[in-house]
This record gives C-alpha cells, structure tokens and sequence, in this order.
C-alpha cells in the first residue's frame, strides 16, 4: 500500500503526519520522536485528518493505557484473539 505524506504537524515534543493511503487518510501519532500510534480514519476527509493531527500537537487527547496495542501495532487485526491477546 502506498502513502502519500500530505501535512505535517508539530509543537514542543509532539508530531503528527497526515497520510494519504489506497483506502483513506491515516495520521501517525509521535512523542519524543518515537512512534505513538496511528489513527485509520479511512472514511474522513482530509479536514477531520488534519483536526486529529493538530489536537494531538495541542494536547487536545492523550493517548490512554488501553491504546498501547496488540504485537505492537496499536489495533486490532485478523490475529486478535479475545481474552488472549488483552
């Protein structure tokens, strides 16, 4: 799947880029530097992409506990198994 990096957003330590994909847009979530997490938010416009990008600079939401993910990608996937995998 190819992305098409369209904004980049940042302040203090945090960033965020706005991705266009094969299925919609997608924003991937940093801290520091390092990868936080990445919103699919397929079936939005680049608008409600960029507002997700730019409260995350602002500090708008944090992401919570439960966010950390399954193997490490932060959803849930094919191989997600209920009461398993939590």
């Amino acid at each position: 799947m190819n992305k098409e990096l369209y904004h980049s957003f940042s302040k203090d330590e945090r960033q965020a880029e706005v991705y266009r994909t094969s299925k919609g847009f997608e924003v991937e979530l940093y801290e520091k530097n390092d990868w936080s997490a990445t919103r699919k938010v397929h079936q939005h416009s680049e608008t409600y992409a960029e507002n997700v990008a730019e409260n995350w600079v602002e500090r708008v939401f944090d992401l919570e506990p439960n966010d950390i993910g399954y193997y490490g990608y932060r959803e849930k996937s094919d191989n997600y198994y209920e009461g398993l995998d939590d």
